[in-house]
């Protein structure tokens, strides 16, 4: 893995992707299930997915490491939650109220810890001996994918809207 910047960047971009996503709030025009192609994710898809990994993935993880020195992490395999969990039929927008409450609570863990424990270390099933500040390295690049593909989802959204109108 790459060295992580440092945690009060990190903690940044938590906080940005925050509020970057919760601007999706101020726009009522969204077609929050128009896909690009069949196989690919909506944008309701994508906020549940951002949703229940923050929940379940990042923030356990966290209060594991938080814990216990020298914890299991497990792997997880996430992208194969839309199906069975039925993402494309829930709604966006409350998904999206529940993302920025659980990004806020993760941030809120994280704030005021020592150096330290930044520095604490548990086991990752696919990455092995991995501190908390890499931990929180790989939520900001799990943001930035997705953060990636919701601007593309918003931009290819607005010109199927003008090429259907034109």
């Amino acid at each position: 893995m790459q060295t992580p910047p440092p945690v009060a960047n990190l903690l940044l971009q938590l906080k940005t992707m925050g509020s970057n996503v919760g601007q999706l709030k101020e726009d009522s025009n969204y077609n929050w299930s128009w896909r690009p192609e069949p196989a690919e994710w909506s944008l309701t898809e994508v906020i549940c997915h951002l949703r229940d990994v923050e929940g379940e993935v990042h923030q356990s993880r966290i209060v594991a490491v938080l814990e216990r020195e020298d914890v299991f992490l497990p792997g997880v395999l996430a992208d194969d939650w839309a199906i069975p969990r039925g993402y494309k039929d829930q709604d966006g927008q409350k998904a999206l109220a529940d993302f920025l409450l659980r990004r806020r609570e993760t941030v809120d863990m994280l704030e005021d810890l020592t150096p330290d424990i930044w520095q604490r270390q548990g086991t990752h099933a696919y990455l092995g001996r991995t501190s908390l500040h890499e931990l929180l390295f790989l939520v900001t690049r799990h943001d930035e994918i997705h953060w990636e593909q919701i601007r593309s989802l918003l931009v290819g959204q607005a010109a199927s809207e003008l090429k259907k109108n034109s």
